[in-house]
């Protein structure tokens, strides 16, 4: 039977905006199961601006991040803890203490640790999950995929921004953050080319942090275009109009497809049948035979840090990823939709849409918090 629960902290704070949708399969799952609670999640704000609109979400709490607070995790969760009163705590974060800090307060049940003890091929956001359940907080009727809620003006608002383009629409996303998670350009402008001529595909390509994006668009021709840099959210409503996103291991690729989007996602050192999307999304394995690879943790691999791959033939091992390899993948999801009529297209630019937050105050001087709160 389940707990009597009335209120619930669902603490995120692992910082980027990959892990937040790697664990909102369970704070949906959890808002399925308690629909008479106050469901609040406390993330960074990267991550947060994209869960504000959820229904089963009652409330946002936002972090900015401060580069010279080492605490400001611990800190804010103190602060929250002080302010309000929980019945349930479900973390996944607990660097600096923060595990035996929730195992020690006074909410009546806490779980922490929900990376504990993964199969090396389940995926991470299943596992949360599978926890759940076995600590008898969700049954499985209260699982599914992940979801993002758009609201219709920001759809709205991407369609105007789109204008009328040839179908279908590809986006493609080079930027991963990391040099040792990159496919290469080359690479890119090969797919964007074969996508337009064989599916008279329009390319989009968002300008992330790595400015060879824009050239990526240049290489390719034709139609191809590029979006120019907004708000996550707006980023999220034109993926949501895509017939395919082909990205790099990242959180633009979890955005997708916790749209339904279809995904093709590129991982190198980290482990596609750990981090990898749920079916029908694809996910490639670059050099998935590497003797350096450490499942439980990438991070402990020679390439993660110092980026740069330990063998000669390559830099990254997502070099082992061949256009045609990818082409192969995207070849389900565009051949019923290709069109055989090119339509006028429109020049794009980024949303303007703000998404307004309120300052939330907890009386910490050197914290800084934002919430949200969405009615149901």
């Amino acid at each position: 039977m389940k707990p009597d629960v009335q209120s619930i902290l669902f603490i995120e704070l692992l910082g980027g905006i990959g892990d937040v949708l790697i664990a909102l399969p369970a704070i949906q799952a959890l808002g399925r199961a308690y629909p008479q609670a106050k469901l609040t999640v406390l993330t960074f704000a990267s991550g947060g601006e994209l869960i504000q609109s959820d229904p089963l979400i009652h409330e946002v709490i936002c972090l900015k991040p401060q580069p010279d607070a080492p605490h400001l995790a611990r800190s804010a969760i103190e602060a929250v803890l002080k302010r309000q009163s929980f019945d349930l705590i479900v973390s996944d974060t607990n660097y600096d203490g923060i595990d035996t800090l929730l195992q020690q307060s006074s909410v009546p049940r806490v779980v922490t640790n929900l990376w504990r003890s993964p199969p090396p091929n389940q995926k991470v956001g299943d596992r949360f999950l599978q926890i759940l359940q076995a600590e008898g907080l969700i049954t499985p009727a209260d699982s599914a995929p992940a979801q993002l809620h758009l609201l219709p003006a920001e759809q709205c608002h991407v369609q105007q921004q789109l204008g009328a383009i040839a179908q279908p629409l590809v986006v493609l996303y080079p930027d991963a953050g990391m040099a040792i998670k990159r496919w290469s350009t080359a690479n890119f402008v090969r797919v964007g080319q074969a996508l337009q001529q064989q599916y008279n595909a329009t390319i989009v390509v968002p300008i992330g942090s790595d400015p060879e994006s824009a050239q990526i668009v240049e290489a390719i021709g034709g139609t191809a275009k590029v979006w120019a840099p907004g708000t996550l959210r707006s980023l999220a409503a034109l993926m949501a109009t895509a017939a395919l996103v082909i990205a790099a291991d990242t959180g633009p690729a979890r955005i997708a497809a916790a749209l339904q989007t279809p995904t093709t996602t590129l991982f190198g050192p980290s482990w596609h049948e750990r981090y990898g999307q749920p079916a029908p999304h694809i996910n490639l394995q670059g050099y998935p035979d590497c003797p350096e690879r450490q499942i439980n943790n990438f991070t402990t691999q020679r390439c993660w840090y110092s980026g740069e791959c330990p063998f000669d033939r390559w830099h990254t091992c997502l070099e082992d990823i061949s256009p045609a390899e990818v082409l192969a993948a995207a070849a389900p999801f565009l051949k019923t939709l290709a069109s055989s009529v090119k339509r006028p297209t429109s020049e794009l630019g980024h949303s303007s849409l703000e998404l307004g937050v309120s300052s939330l105050e907890l009386g910490t001087a050197s914290l800084e918090l934002n919430s949200s709160t969405s009615n149901l």
